[in-house]
């Protein structure tokens, strides 16, 4: 019950929250729920390949349910995290130069397109 609750709060957010923001939302609807479990069930999601835990945070790690492969795009200005489908011929499942491809994680950093309306001077910085 408790994995669903973590799964099912990931699908309805596009925030790629921290451990502790799933903790305080899965919290509200599930006051038995204590935060060493939201991590432990974090972690097993991610074990399972069901739950990817991202890193281009510097200060957290981010949780984004993997439903689809897609790149994160982080904004320099506003530090807002965004999900960019691209076109990207790498897939997990492929064989390149004999390697396995297990996984697929993409991070793209610059300025998102609100903050390029807000200062476009600063698009090159």
């Amino acid at each position: 019950m408790q994995r669903v609750a973590v799964i099912e709060y990931l699908r309805t957010t596009r925030q790629h929250p921290t451990a502790d923001e799933v903790y305080q939302q899965v919290s509200a609807t599930h006051p038995s729920i204590s935060r060493a479990t939201v991590y432990n069930v974090l972690h097993a999601l991610v074990d399972a390949g069901l739950v990817c835990e991202l890193t281009i945070d510097r200060d957290a790690a981010r949780y984004d349910l993997c439903a689809h492969p897609h790149a994160h795009f982080r904004c320099r200005e506003c530090h807002q995290l965004y999900d960019i489908d691209v076109a990207v011929p790498l897939a997990a499942g492929q064989e390149i130069d004999g390697h396995q491809v297990e996984a697929v994680s993409t991070y793209l950093y610059g300025l998102c397109a609100a903050c390029r309306k807000m200062h476009p001077e600063g698009d090159h910085a």
